[in-house]
Order: structure tokens, then sequence, then C-alpha cells
């Protein structure tokens, strides 16, 4: 197993309750090392999620499929303990975060919170009554963006959506697009903005040339860096609001190229999503990469050109021979 790989794992459970984590650290590297997910919640069995499949943890460290008195069942104790060692014993440092459903931790690891909503003036304040939290294990896979740098390289580089189901590896693509810009693998050491609203991209790993805007919301984070970074690149996660769309389109219209990810399981699905019709729409985004959610992060399924023609979005599939072919048609009325 990689040892990186490995101490962020022991890391990010050294949060959870002793009698939890004990069961966790114990398992089987070949288990470990394809963990995705890690699903906490009070009274029910710890789910562990590995390749997209759900399993349950056992107090001897072995996951099974059938629940039983052997599976680690966490109490509302360990619940509580768990996420006010993830805070710090400072609950209010991270009001924000938990108003907007997750906790982050410090080497990027994002924790999902399910409980009760504590509402303020017609806005959610926090939660309370934590009763679920989802762990999802950070990993820094390098150079699988190879396949798309080959594009890159070979058709001149691009502004670029990556696209995919949850968990099948849209930030840690992201991750490693901006660590071979910014580490001159291309040739160049282009200068990169990451916008980082959840705080889940540490600039630790990511090259020489690069800026990190941790907690900015993506609007915000996106006119900081058009204003006063220079970038020639801007990386955002999970891109959505109508606002940092238009914000994305007014730094292409810069000169400045933009990689983001949005949630797809498919091209059908992608389609339907107003935000990537304002964006191809607008002729600036030229390429879309699908990922999988396959047995590791970041498979490429498939690479399209997008082209506006006579008013219509139209799709070609990349074969990774250098050829488009499979001409698709996005009709405006679906």
């Amino acid at each position: 197993m990689d040892k990186a790989f490995k101490s962020s794992f022991l890391y990010t459970i050294s949060f959870i309750s002793p009698r939890i984590k004990k069961s966790l650290e114990e398992l089987n590297d070949n288990v470990i090392e394809n963990i995705q997910e890690i699903r906490l919640r009070k009274g029910k069995p710890v789910v562990v999620v590995s390749n997209g499949d759900s399993s349950f943890l056992t107090s001897n460290s072995k996951t099974t499929y059938i629940v039983s008195n052997n599976c680690v069942i966490p109490t509302e104790n360990e619940i509580i303990d768990t996420v006010n060692k993830m805070c710090g014993y400072s609950m209010h440092t991270q009001t924000e975060n938990i108003s907007n459903g997750y906790i982050t931790l410090k080497n990027g690891a994002r924790v999902g919170v399910a409980g009760t909503a504590v509402y303020e003036a017609g806005h959610i304040k926090s939660i309370k009554d934590i009763n679920s939290l989802n762990i999802r294990i950070p990993r820094n896979i390098t150079n699988i963006s190879d396949t798309v740098f080959e594009y890159f390289l070979s058709n001149g580089i691009k502004n670029l959506i990556v696209v995919g189901p949850p968990n099948c590896g849209k930030t840690t693509m992201l991750k490693d697009i901006a660590l071979q810009l910014s580490s001159g693998r291309t040739g160049k050491y282009y200068k990169v903005s990451v916008i980082d609203e959840r705080n889940e991209i540490s600039n630790d790993f990511l090259g020489p040339n690069i800026d990190v805007l941790s907690g900015f919301e993506k609007d915000k984070g996106i006119s900081i860096a058009l204003r006063t970074l220079s970038p020639d690149f801007v990386i955002c996660d999970e891109i959505g609001g109508i606002n940092e769309t238009q914000r994305v389109i007014e730094g292409m219209n810069s000169g400045i190229k933009f990689i983001l990810s949005l949630h797809a399981a498919d091209l059908n699905e992608l389609k339907r999503k107003r935000v990537f019709s304002v964006l191809a729409n607008d002729g600036g985004f030229d390429t879309v990469v699908f990922l999988s959610n396959a047995n590791k992060p970041g498979k490429i399924s498939n690479i399209y050109k997008v082209e506006k023609i006579n008013n219509e979005i139209c799709f070609s599939k990349y074969d990774f021979n250098n050829k488009f072919n499979d001409n698709l048609v996005y009709d405006k009325a679906n």
C-alpha cells in the first residue's frame, strides 16, 4: 500500500472514537487501500464504502454484507465525541461549514454531516443533534491525468470540464491536472489558481507555481483570482451556481483558461444541466472528460470535443488515437 495514503487514512480515522477507530485501523491493508468512505450513523452499523460498494464493519476488523451483533454500531456519545475531535473541541470554528453540511479536516478529508437544521432569519445557522457522518477518504494520486494531457498537448490547451458521478475521482483528477500544469510537466510552469471552497485541496502537493484560495465561495474566489493573481488557469471543483458560471465566462473572455468539475452520470444528464448549457452556448468550453465510477478513482471513460454548429451544441467522441467520431447533436428542445 502507498505509504502516503496509509498515513492519510490513519490521520483521518484518528478523530473517530477509540472503539470504532481500533476496528478500522486493524483492517487488512487490501481493504484499506480501496476505501472511499466511512459512514457513521447513531445506532446503525458502520458502513465501509469501497469501489462504490457498501459493506459493514465488524468488531474483529472485517467487512461483511450481513448485519449481525458482530457489526460495530456507534452510540450517540461516540458520534458527539468524533464531531468534537474533528472541530478541535471548538465547534464554533466550524459553524459555517457545519451549517453547509460538512466538516473539513486538515488533510482535505471532507466529512458530510446530517442532523437537525437550526434556522435563524430564514437561513440555516447550524446543525444540531448530529446523528450521521460520512467521512470521505482523500487521495493524492499522481499521473492519472496523463491521458488528458496527451489530448491537451496534441490538440492545444483547452477549457475543460471533468464530469462524473459521486466518488469517481473528480477532485483527485483536478488535483493532478493542477500539479501537472504548475510543475512544468507540460513544458511550461503555468500559473494556476485553485478555488477550494470546501478546503479539500492542499497546495503542498500541487507544484511550485500555484495559488490556493481556501474557503472562498467560488464566485468570490474566481473574482479575486482574476483581479489579483493573473492566472493562466483557474481550477474549480463542483461548479453549480449561475453567479459562479458568470464569473467563469468573464474570465474566459479575458483569455484565462478554466478547468471545472460537474456532477453528471452520463452525456444525457450533462445536457440537462443549466450550468453546462450556459457554458457550452457561450462557446468557451471545448472539452468534456467523463470519469466512470470504476475500481479506481480518475478512470476516464470518454473525452468529447464540444462545438457549437448552427446554434446547436455538438459532441464528438475522442477515440484516444487523436481522432474524433460519433458526432452527437444536443437537441435544445430536450
